[in-house]
């Protein structure tokens, strides 16, 4: 038999204390209930969020195309970047790496070995560069890449914005002047995988007659995606990278120049950055010259007739004096007024002023209206249809002539 249809006397006897610790026993494998722990909620990962204790410096000897003999420029290269002092010994060790091995540059003779070292991944992809940890104090403590800027500490003067093409890549551009004489350039790389990539480059400004200088210090790319946080580094520039853009028109709204390019071959692309109005300011005017449209909902008042404005003024003028020793009339149409009728007895005085022999005076021939005469209907000569039917009937008759002549010869 199973073991559930077993004698409650072959059932092996459980205090209640036990059978609430263990409700589990074999005869009871049916009756008891199974207590099972509540689901615990799925912990989504975050979004891409910088958690690195240290963010480190890199300077790609293969896109600068440039290679340092002394240990000691390393710290000069990152010192121009930040623009502060910063000494070898803030940043040792100084790493020399290819991605795959690394090399540790403590001499000068440690360079040219490092560099001329073959490489260890494809040439498409090689790259060579020196990597350094930035010292404390450098980066903002709530650093977050495209919220928080690295070297502006000032306000906001102006923002500009473009959409234009590199290589074969759009890319949209946005450029932020700070008081402090620093910018932030952000290029974006629409559709480049679940989120754009962004890459900054930040450095100074400096206002010329024609525009605004632009020299770039340092950049760093960002991407947002469901994967661990990359290794992210803030990058080197050249040297003596600086652009110019220069301002469209008299207005100041607009600058069009070169800056660098984030995807191709090209070193530089043409952009063209629009100023975006701030709030409470007016929106861009594109055309100055033009003068603003009149509002639809303004009406103009229509003009009043002249001849007829003097005696709207008599008249008002006449209403307005009060009559105190006029009666009402006690005969007559109850709809005449005392107006209606002084105006009715002064004309009879007129009358019987007048001459009796005199008859009124005649209607001058120019008042007189001239009797309209119905235009006349616009009807062609049919004299050309006959002229044109007699030329038809002649050929005829010519033709059936030459004929008849041909037979009879």
């Amino acid at each position: 038999k199973p073991l559930w249809h077993s004698s409650r006397a072959a059932r092996p006897e459980v205090s209640a204390h036990d059978r609430h610790a263990a409700p589990l026993l074999v005869g009871d494998a049916c009756t008891a209930r199974v207590r099972r722990p509540a689901p615990q909620p799925r912990l989504r990962a975050p979004a891409m969020a910088l958690r690195q204790k240290s963010i480190n410096f890199e300077i790609s000897l293969t896109k600068l195309k440039f290679c340092p003999k002394h240990v000691s420029e390393v710290p000069t290269i990152i010192s121009h970047a930040f623009e502060r002092e910063i000494t070898m010994k803030q940043i040792q060790p100084v790493i020399g790496t290819d991605h795959v091995k690394e090399w540790v540059l403590r001499e000068d003779s440690d360079i040219p070995e490092f560099y001329n070292a073959p490489n260890m991944m494809q040439e498409w992809i090689a790259e060579k560069l020196i990597r350094v940890k930035i010292p404390d104090g450098i980066i903002p403590k709530n650093f977050q890449p495209k919220k928080v800027k690295i070297l502006a500490t000032g306000k906001q003067l102006a923002k500009f914005f473009g959409e234009d093409n590199c290589s074969t890549r759009q890319v949209e551009c946005s450029l932020k002047i700070f008081d402090c004489n620093h910018f932030y350039l952000k290029q974006t790389l629409p559709g480049s995988g679940a989120s754009p990539h962004w890459t900054i480059y930040e450095g100074r400004w400096q206002a010329t007659e024609r525009g605004v200088r632009l020299e770039y210090l340092l950049r760093y790319s960002w991407q947002l995606n469901s994967k661990p946080p990359m290794d992210f580094s803030v990058e080197a520039v050249k040297k003596d990278l600086q652009t110019t853009l220069a301002w469209d028109g008299e207005t100041e709204k607009q600058l069009n120049g070169n800056l660098p390019a984030v995807v191709g071959t090209d070193e530089l692309f043409w952009a063209e950055l629009v100023r975006e109005g701030s709030a409470g300011e007016a929106r861009i005017r594109w055309n100055e010259d033009c003068p603003e449209p009149p509002s639809w909902k303004r009406r103009e008042k229509p003009a009043k007739d002249d001849s007829a404005a003097p005696a709207s003024d008599e008249g008002s003028k006449g209403s307005a004096e009060p009559s105190i020793h006029q009666r009402r009339p006690t005969g007559g149409k109850p709809s005449e007024s005392p107006q209606a009728s002084t105006a009715a007895s002064a004309s009879g005085a007129e009358r019987a002023a007048a001459p009796p022999g005199k008859p009124p005076p005649a209607k001058s021939a120019k008042s007189r209206a001239a009797p309209t005469t119905p235009p006349e209907p616009d009807v062609e000569s049919p004299v050309p249809l006959y002229i044109g039917f007699a030329i038809f009937v002649a050929l005829a008759i010519s033709f059936a002539y030459s004929s008849l002549t041909e037979e009879v010869a």
